[in-house]
């Protein structure tokens, strides 16, 4: 036979009064990761974006499908560069961590974003990331006013 049991909310306290019951110790010990700094994460961010540069034959951004309400738009990928609309052979560049643009102590209008700017060419590229990441490297990470996204 079955038995309908009663909805009952068990409390903290009921809780550990029923493991104490069976001789089970208990502990509210939480687990607590190491997040690393924005700091970090945005050193990595131009790391791996260095990688893939080197990785690429040329800096031809790659077409993506993209679904928006149902239909397939293609899209360029999401880089820290892109080619220049009206400066010939130029690229336009930002730091950016998960897609968003890191203004390195400015606000940023995702609109109308300020770029640096470099010569189309793989090897100009990595230059001026590598040496953006030496530049970061020696701010204080504490730095509230700098370190924003």
């Amino acid at each position: 036979m079955s038995e309908v049991l009663e909805n009952k909310t068990v409390t903290k306290g009921e809780t550990t009064d029923f493991f104490s019951g069976l001789g089970i110790e208990t502990t509210t010990e939480s687990r607590v990761r190491k997040t690393k700094s924005l700091k970090e994460r945005i050193l990595n961010s131009i790391d791996t974006e260095i990688e893939i540069i080197e990785g690429r034959e040329n800096l031809t951004l790659l077409k993506l499908n993209k679904t928006v309400n149902g239909k397939i738009y293609e899209v360029n990928e999401n880089r820290f560069w892109k080619p220049s609309n009206s400066m010939e052979n130029k690229l336009l560049v930002n730091i950016k961590l998960k897609g968003k643009i890191f203004g390195c102590g400015k606000k940023v209008d995702r609109y109308n974003p300020n770029y640096m700017v470099v010569e189309n060419s793989k090897k100009k590229l990595i230059g001026l990331l590598n040496k953006a990441k030496d530049s970061l490297e020696s701010i204080d990470e504490n730095n509230e006013n700098f370190w924003l996204i």
